[in-house]
């Protein structure tokens, strides 16, 4: 690995030098730009010290486009595009001008070929990232090159991202609570801090993940036929310049818009309980001074105190979180009958290989007898528990 060196000459002039291991010894390269020798440095580190020395020597004015303004077009017209958010621009330009410019930002975008970008991506694996950390900073390169080679743009004549070889990643199991559990939790909250109580029980009834149930607002809260409780999910809270906000018409995907029942008669209960006396734009769950809940502020404090008197805590990182919730509410489906597509389109998840992804804002309906069946176990009245085998699971009975 070459590591930069800073050095101060007797004059005060500042300088960079550059160091690494080539044919047993530790020559250097000084620069009289900072960005220059971390150019270098990652050359060095991408390609050998060979190929670096190659490439600084050829590395000759050329006035064909650069990555980097590849980059630059790209994101201009990413952000132009009505679906795309502030947010997320902001995130693809952090990962390019972290992951992207320092490798291939001052060469020409046309010279880049495919040995190049496998490259990148084998150092990326040796760094070592996960998989979908790889893959997601490929997504970019590929996407820029995509853009660039469109026949409206001509700006690059091919992707050299077609035939990367990507790290695969390995499948985990996603944790969940079983039903006994979130009741002892239910009953750990209802004791403590009776707004938490509500909002871990709508969690666990509905799957919503927390950035979207805090957001619930109380328009979004309906009684239709048979007085089944409906609720529809249109807004999110959001991470955004470490503050949290409120965003609405935002999801996770488009999926994510959708409307469902609620398939517990103990849950509505409670919904139609914490709606009484507030404005449509209300939020229905609040802490217990009658604001949002902070998600920071919940995992932090409120969260462990509940676990510790539940007997479930066990520290940052082998507790059970509220996104368990999510995965339990999925597997009482499942036990309750739901097909995969059911809860692919009551959950929200995306699912390119179908439609549902595209129509599961509008279609989040449960049969009568999978609802009445859900609210059996979730009361307590079912088989003794659940718990999570994948992210689409099935039911498994404890002894």
């Amino acid at each position: 690995m070459a590591s930069v060196r800073e050095r101060v000459g007797k004059n005060g002039e500042r300088s960079w030098q550059v160091l690494f291991r080539h044919g047993g010894k530790q020559p250097g390269k000084t620069f009289a730009s900072e960005k220059k020798a971390h150019e270098f440095r990652v050359l060095v580190d991408t390609f050998g010290p060979d190929r670096a020395l190659q490439l600084l020597a050829g590395d000759a004015p050329d006035d064909r486009l650069t990555v980097a303004q590849l980059a630059d077009r790209w994101l201009e017209w990413k952000a132009a595009q009505p679906d795309v958010t502030a947010r997320t621009i902001k995130d693809y330009r952090r990962d390019v001008d972290n992951w992207i410019v320092p490798w291939f930002g001052h060469r020409a975008a046309e010279s880049i070929d495919e040995a190049d970008v496998q490259k990148w991506v084998d150092h990326m694996v040796r760094k070592p990232l996960a998989p979908k950390s790889v893959g997601d900073r490929h997504m970019l390169l590929h996407s820029m090159y995509k853009f660039g080679k469109a026949r409206s743009r001509g700006l690059v004549g091919h992707n050299p991202c077609e035939e990367t070889e990507l790290p695969k990643p390995g499948r985990k199991r996603p944790k969940g609570t079983t039903v006994p559990q979130w009741r002892a939790i239910l009953a750990a909250a209802d004791e403590r801090n009776p707004d938490a109580g509500d909002l871990i029980r709508y969690l666990g009834t509905v799957g919503w993940r927390f950035s979207e149930g805090t957001a619930l607002p109380v328009g979004n809260v309906e009684v239709r036929r048979g007085g089944v409780v409906w609720v529809n999910m249109t807004q999110v809270f959001r991470i955004i310049d470490n503050r949290q906000v409120l965003v609405p018409e935002t999801a996770k995907s488009f999926a994510g818009f959708r409307r469902v029942p609620v398939p517990s008669a103990e849950t509505s209960a409670m919904l139609m309980r914490r709606c009484v006396g507030k404005a449509p734009d209300d939020l229905v769950f609040t802490n217990t001074r009658g604001r949002h809940w902070n998600q920071q502020t919940f995992l932090r404090e409120t969260w462990p105190k509940i676990l510790t008197d539940a007997g479930l805590w066990y520290g940052h990182g082998e507790s059970p979180t509220p996104h368990w919730l999510r995965h339990m509410a999925v597997a009482v489906l499942f036990a309750s009958g739901a097909t995969a597509t059911d809860v692919q389109r009551y959950i929200g998840h995306e699912d390119s290989k179908t439609t549902t992804g595209t129509y599961g804002g509008m279609i989040g309906g449960l049969s009568e007898a999978i609802l009445e069946q859900a609210d059996e176990i979730l009361g307590g009245r079912g088989s003794s528990g659940h718990v999570v085998l994948g992210e689409v699971v099935e039911p498994l009975e404890l002894g």
